[in-house]
């Protein structure tokens, strides 16, 4: 697919030019590509063409990256992990444990007072 300069100017910055016809929603003749309208690709994204391309060969590079991480540092990165989630673990219960204390805290105050209050009557 060839790309000119017109149809470059055509799109305008970010699908907001004069080829993209105000608000309606429309394919560019040169691309196909949706453009323009409330939901026009160019327009609700900021993105034009080669966005997809660029996201795809992002995504292949992490999956290699993580491949190669995991293969030479596989065994110790489990290890973190395990380490990392019985940490979390113990939060969640430390949390739990602190908030039935604030509970009991809580109904004592509200027992004094209400002992208090029925001491004034």
């Amino acid at each position: 697919m060839v790309y000119s300069t017109e149809h470059e100017s055509s799109h305008g910055y970010h699908g907001y030019g004069p080829g993209c016809g105000g608000k309606g929603h429309h394919k560019c003749p040169v691309c196909g590509m949706p453009h323009g309208g409330e939901s026009g690709y160019g327009r609700e994204t900021g993105r034009g063409h080669g966005h997809l391309a660029k996201k795809a060969v992002k995504k292949l590079l992490l999956e290699k990256v993580k491949a190669r991480i995991d293969a030479r540092w596989g065994d110790k990165l489990d290890e973190i992990a395990e380490e990392l989630v019985d940490m979390a673990e113990e939060k969640m219960k430390l949390k739990k444990d602190m908030w039935k204390r604030k509970q009991a805290v809580k109904e004592h105050m509200l027992e004094i007072w209400a002992g208090e209050a029925e001491g004034e009557e």
